[in-house]
């Protein structure tokens, strides 16, 4: 399986949070500190939804969480820094939070590749959701995400996908072609 890497380039290159954001990221130098873990940003800075309460979520292979916290420890003298053993969706997570000049981190591990992790798979399918839905997507849902609701139940919502639990919902569309989630899209592709 091909490892999960974030194009750091839409941080780069993007809006003013984007590129401070990408600033945070070169100055806490996590592929360094973190490499043998392989850290990929998800959530929705690499996003054109991103707003300005948006974290910095990186998600990790870790099948040692001792050895991660360990190595997360470079940022104990961060603000905010704390480490935890919990369980997400039945899968054994390690989470580490800490502050980094103005946006929250958190440093998310479980003992399966990145690319296989709720995380990165939903970011995969809102990338493709939005790619295909236009502007007027962007902004429904940048809009409801600054009203305060989260990011899965906001693309939820604005596909009308059935049940009560968003983040299984969202994730149910990764396996559809292009056609077939436009189908689904209350306006597709201004």
């Amino acid at each position: 399986m091909q490892r999960a890497k974030t194009d750091l380039e839409v941080l780069r290159t993007g809006a003013p949070r984007q590129r401070r954001a990408d600033a945070v990221l070169q100055e806490l130098a996590l592929d360094v500190r973190l490499g043998e873990f392989y850290p990929a940003l998800a959530g929705t800075l690499p996003l054109p939804i991103h707003t300005d309460a948006s974290d910095l979520d990186v998600l990790c292979e870790v099948y040692d969480p001792a050895a991660f916290v360990r190595a997360c420890s470079a940022y104990a003298t961060r603000p905010g820094f704390t480490a935890e053993q919990v369980e997400v969706r039945g899968a054994p997570s390690t989470i580490v939070r800490f502050d980094a000049d103005e946006f929250a981190v958190e440093l998310f591990g479980q003992p399966q590749p990145v690319a296989r992790q709720h995380g990165w798979r939903h970011l995969q399918v809102e990338a493709r959701v939005l790619a295909l839905a236009g502007t007027a997507a962007v902004a429904t849902i940048t809009q409801w995400k600054r009203e305060g609701m989260k990011t899965e139940p906001a693309f939820a919502r604005w596909l009308q996908l059935p049940g009560d639990d968003p983040y299984l919902a969202v994730l149910a569309l990764e396996e559809l072609e292009d056609e077939a989630l436009r189908r689904l899209m209350p306006w597709p592709g201004e």
